[in-house]
């Protein structure tokens, strides 16, 4: 076992902020295995991700995606979005890696402004090394990567070829981290997506004690951008009273104007809504 496996995280859904994971594996397939894993279980949860990887990495992610949730919905929302190497590190050596920590933090600001919870990052990183220099400077990377995470707030997965590393690198690098990412890709309970137009989130499967504090942290994430939302609850299958009363509490915070729309509400949510008689001019229901 490498050092750090067993700190990984077994609950990608609710990975605490600022946490900064690595994956290193023998193979492509393993490698593309866990960033679809660590994608889309951050984007189920509300997040915003940024995928660091080539044009056919990113190919083999998106098709991935497709088989728990609408990857043609997230690309053109911005909830996933996808850059090179070289378009997120550069094509030569920076002469301050606080320069390429600016891009991380600019990254972070524009996910808050475009009002999602919190950003995360998969990232491809086998050409760090040449374009570092050396493996001591890349693991000099990784360690202020892990201090700027924490204090950014962003979480991510930095993605490794065993390969291509040299004896005793792989566990170099595995202490900078706060452990591994799993590969294992269990399909959440429901997806929390943001929408654009209308301005709101898409909500989908069943909310309960375990996941409904993403939905909430989603839905004051668009709020705080514009507080007239639209949430789509047409494949909801289960919500439970904290849920909708949650959501009750959220509306009546909003500033005037503010206005939460329950929209193509299913049976079982009306149900809730009706016998716990949760209402407040600022939370509508859709016929």
């Amino acid at each position: 076992m490498i050092l750090g496996a067993h700190r990984a995280s077994a609950d990608l859904g609710s990975l605490e902020p600022g946490t900064h994971l690595c994956a290193l594996e023998p193979d492509a397939t393993m490698l593309d295995r866990v960033a679809a894993t660590f994608v889309g279980q951050g984007l189920a949860a509300g997040d915003q991700l940024l995928y660091v990887a080539s044009e056919d990495q990113v190919d083999d992610l998106v098709r991935s995606l497709e088989q728990h949730l609408d990857a043609a919905h997230v690309l053109a929302t911005g909830q996933l979005l996808t850059t090179s190497f070289e378009g997120a590190y550069g094509t030569s050596p920076p002469d301050d890696l606080d320069a390429v920590a600016d891009g991380f933090r600019l990254a972070a600001d524009q996910a808050q402004k475009r009002g999602f919870p919190g950003l995360r990052v998969a990232a491809r990183m086998d050409d760090l090394s040449g374009l570092l220099g050396s493996m001591d400077e890349v693991v000099a990377w990784e360690r202020m990567a892990t201090d700027l995470q924490r204090e950014l707030q962003v979480s991510s997965v930095c993605l490794y070829d065993t390969h291509r590393l040299e004896a005793g690198e792989g566990a170099a690098l595995a202490r900078e981290h706060d452990g591994l990412a799993p590969d294992l890709d269990i399909a959440p309970i429901a997806t929390f997506l943001a929408v654009d137009e209308p301005w709101g989130v898409q909500v989908r499967g069943e909310v309960d004690v375990s996941n409904r504090h993403l939905l909430h942290r989603l839905v004051l994430s668009r709020a705080a951008v514009a507080p007239r939302l639209r949430l789509d609850l047409e494949g909801v299958t289960f919500a439970d009273a904290c849920t909708i009363a949650r959501l009750r509490s959220i509306a009546a915070a909003l500033p005037e104007g503010g206005q939460l729309v329950l929209a193509r509400v299913p049976t079982v949510v009306r149900r809730v809504l009706e016998l716990t008689g949760i209402s407040h001019p600022r939370l509508t229901v859709e016929p």
